[in-house]
């Protein structure tokens, strides 16, 4: 007989125990399947990982929590990382580890496991009595799969039936295309469905299935229904979580909350797949892929429209404002006011008839919806659809009754506002661009594919502006869009840049014995990056000139591969070779420029600077340690850095014992005062925060903020516990600085060019210096005669830019020096 003992708090001061024989019972009593079910919602390993939602391995407590202030108690939930799932006046539905509940029981609040399922009592929780098989009456996997298998088979002029991928546990995430000709590119709108991301919210589900039903069987009967297919690219995901729905609960088999897993312009703003579920992957991926103009994610536990934002920068729950405020309250009221119950629910003082502004109900980061919004430029509503998550399938014709006339009405709102196609003026190509909306900040793309984009506007006069890498903007002022018509058409040609091409990264070639940087008197290859800021380059080779007197060039011609607009390209061997001079002093940077041609022009780059000789680090650690950290106190911790130098990288090592990290602040203060924040009460219950930022740890501000400082003088560690009823100690804290020494002096200018004026001066240009902040020009007839130079500085009148014009006739000899941090470099030659 084995037993796993896990914190569950089915009554006071007991736990619970899985046997051999999987019964679960109560210490000395037996507990009712429904209570043991809420309780072992994402049962697993017994230690949880951090906070409910974020791949703990349970286990997980449905719970009702009462607000004792609304505003104050959202907040601090949101300090805490707690995973609230809807608040409803005086109360909110939540989900916890163990540890989260003793940490909130600790702070006053009053909790209950799983409140009763009774619809009458408002928006409940409902969790099945037994552990699952999903009723009859609903799709499982399998029947889902086969029914959507036999709809595609049986239509296929008007469907595709396509695969994502597969979930954590191997089950197809099916998608469904619905539109004339699913095989062809057309310029049409791009709309879609999502429902089930939580597996235990199943009525969109359903819901789904019943539309493309509707759709696909009414296609040759319905008007409606053929007009919605031939004018719109409709896709559907009636499952975007099927491993929940099959084990009967919200989070995917990794316990991960997918509608918390989305990047977050807020606290999570890469938007990159990495790291995140396979599900949430597999969305995403479509994403970049698909222009979708207008989606919804279909919910339950609730009966409200929800629209952006879903987050504040605050964390406050209060209403976040968007820059298409007015077009999402008419897009939510097109949902509820058709959807009778909906438009009844008012469950919470942040509704309105059945909508509701995302923050304004209670902040959640890494929601699909405002993902969708900021980096996709589409339109997508959270739809709650059902007070009871999975109610009786015998509803299921009620909820369609419901929604049918709401999930058309919605999909119709997709050809409003303004569309058109954007293409290379030249080739008549289509372009994947940008469309902007003067006065919006929030932006739509165009499928690349056909060039073709729909914006959604409410009535109005608009300018529009596209943009496109390799291509100069459109702008067409005076769009009209009219009340209760097709979208307004907006066609736009974009004239291709020349090409430019400019150094973004060179690497230092100097063989397996060697370091990586370029040391004064060392000859090596020198790599160089460049990027295509124009429209495509072929046929791209380069010569690299010194810009400065500190190197020389030794081999100057590369050749480069052919780079399309904004693509990124790195020279091939042979590359370039450089050598720096001996002399040249710590912390000096070598300059050089790339004269490139190619099939389609020539041009010159800005320079680039490789500096001299290679980056040291050096590590202190504090000797004030180790530390109390008491409830709602900062503890503080300094070190004194004994090296100046110019900030290349920084890494910080702490070492803090708490077992509540989600109560923490951790922030680290260079000697310029510049602070970084490495820890911003996430994490929720997980114990302790040891490592280096940024090798182990990744710190919530970046530590690049302290590039290009001084090293010198005191760092300063500062750790906050905002939240009562846990304390630690602080432990350890060092800081590795590695960087270069601050450069004594500017070199001399090195001139780039030198003409005749028509007034019969003298125009000379020089390349730039990264640290010089003005230039001063020196002239001379007879160099060799001592002090024969004098600053003519004052005849050009502009001492900042890299130009001169020199009002004095006659051959002459120019010397140029840089003014930079510490003062004027040297004004004698090479």
């Amino acid at each position: 007989m084995w037993s796993v003992r896990v914190a569950c708090r089915i009554k006071q001061n007991a736990s619970v125990e899985l046997t051999e024989g999987g019964v679960v019972k109560t210490r000395g009593h037996w507990a009712g399947a429904g209570l043991i079910m809420a309780c072992l919602l994402g049962i697993g390993a017994a230690v949880p990982l951090e906070a409910a939602g974020r791949g703990e391995p349970g286990p997980v407590l449905a719970m009702r929590l009462t607000l004792r202030d609304r505003l104050t108690d959202l907040k601090l939930l949101h300090d805490l990382d707690i995973d609230v799932d809807g608040v409803y006046g005086s109360w909110a539905r939540v989900y916890v580890l163990p540890e989260e509940e003793d940490k909130l029981v600790g702070l006053g609040f009053t909790l209950t496991l799983r409140p009763e399922d009774d619809e009458a009592a408002g928006e409940l929780a409902y969790t099945p009595a037994a552990v699952p098989a999903v009723p009859t009456i609903y799709h499982t996997y399998e029947t889902l799969t086969a029914e959507l298998q036999q709809i595609a088979s049986a239509n296929p002029s008007i469907t595709r039936l396509y695969s994502l991928g597969t979930s954590v546990q191997g089950r197809e995430l099916w998608i469904m295309k619905i539109t004339r000709n699913p095989g062809v590119e057309e310029d049409e709108p791009g709309v879609r469905y999502i429902a089930a991301m939580h597996g235990d919210e199943v009525v969109g589900k359903e819901l789904c299935i019943d539309l493309i039903h509707l759709l696909v069987d009414g296609y040759g009967t319905d008007p409606r229904a053929r007009a919605l297919v031939d004018e719109n690219e409709i896709w559907i995901l009636p499952s975007m979580n099927p491993d929940g729905t099959a084990l009967n609960r919200r989070y995917n088999a990794s316990n991960v909350d997918l509608n918390r897993d989305f990047p977050d312009q807020f606290v999570d703003p890469v938007d990159a797949p990495a790291g995140r579920a396979i599900e949430t992957q597999h969305v995403m991926n479509w994403g970049y892929a698909h222009s979708v103009n207008l989606s919804a994610n279909l919910h339950g536990g609730s009966l409200v429209a929800n629209y952006p934002y879903d987050g504040t920068a605050s964390g406050a729950s209060v209403y976040s404002l968007s820059p298409d405020d007015a077009l999402w309250v008419s897009l939510a009221r097109t949902y509820a006011d058709p959807n009778p119950p909906m438009r009844a629910s008012n469950a919470d003082a942040s509704f309105t008839n059945g909508i509701c502004n995302g923050a304004d109900w209670y902040t959640i980061y890494g929601g699909m919806q405002d993902w969708n919004y900021v980096w996709r430029g589409g339109k997508e509503l959270t739809l709650e659809l059902s007070t009871v998550k999975w109610p009786s399938g015998s509803l299921l014709p009620q909820f369609w009754n419901d929604n049918r006339e709401s999930m058309l009405a919605y999909l119709e709102r997709a050809r409003e506002g303004v569309s058109g196609i954007v293409r290379d003026a030249t080739s008549g190509a289509p372009l994947a661009a940008t469309i902007h909306v003067e006065g919006h900040a929030s932006d739509t793309f165009t499928d690349p594919d056909l060039g073709d984009y729909h914006r959604l506007l409410l009535p109005g006069t608009y300018t529009i502006e596209a943009q496109a890498a390799g291509h100069a903007k459109a702008r067409v002022e005076d769009v009209v869009v009219a009340a209760g018509q097709p979208a307004t058409r907006v066609d736009l040609d974009l004239p291709p840049l020349a090409v430019d091409l400019q150094a973004v990264a060179e690497g230092v070639l100097d063989g397996a014995a060697g370091n990586g940087a370029l040391d004064p008197g060392e000859t090596a290859d020198l790599a160089v990056t460049l990027t295509n800021l124009g429209s495509a380059a072929t046929g791209i080779s380069a010569e690299l000139v010194a810009t400065g007197w500190n190197a020389e060039v030794t081999r100057s011609q590369a050749s480069y591969p052919d780079l399309p607009a904004s693509a990124l390209g790195t020279s091939a061997a042979p590359h370039h070779a450089v050598a720096l001079h001996p002399s040249a002093p710590a912390g000096s940077r070598a300059g050089f420029a790339l004269r490139w041609t190619a099939n389609e022009g020539s041009g010159t780059s800005a320079p680039f600077f490789v500096p001299a000789g290679p980056a040291s680090c050096t590590t202190v650690a504090s000797t004030d340690v180790p530390k109390p950290i008491a409830d709602r106190a900062t503890a503080t911790s300094t070190l004194a850095f004994p090296v100046d130098r110019e900030i290349d990288d920084v890494n910080v090592l702490v070492n803090i014992a708490h077992p509540y990290v989600g109560d923490l602040h951790v922030r680290v203060v260079s000697p310029g005062g510049v602070p970084v924040a490495l820890h911003a009460r996430t994490g929720g219950s997980t114990d302790n925060i040891v490592g280096w930022y940024d090798a182990q740890l990744t710190p919530s501000e970046p530590l690049s903020r302290f590039r290009g400082g001084h090293s010198l003088g005191i760092w300063k560690l500062e750790v906050e516990d905002g939240v009562p009823l846990n304390t630690g100690a602080l432990g350890g804290f060092s800081v590795e600085v590695c960087g270069r020494p601050f450069e004594a002096a500017l070199p001399p200018m090195r001139l780039l060019d030198v003409a005749r004026s028509a007034d019969g001066g003298t125009d000379l240009a020089f390349w730039p210096y990264p640290t010089a902040s003005r230039y001063k020009v020196y002239r001379s007839t007879n160099p060799r005669l001592p002090g024969s130079f004098v600053d003519v500085t004052p005849e050009d009148g502009n001492d900042t830019d890299t130009a001169f014009h020199d009002v004095g006739a006659g051959d002459a000899y120019w010397l140029v020096s840089g003014w930079g941090p510490t003062g004027e470099g040297p004004v004698t030659g090479p």
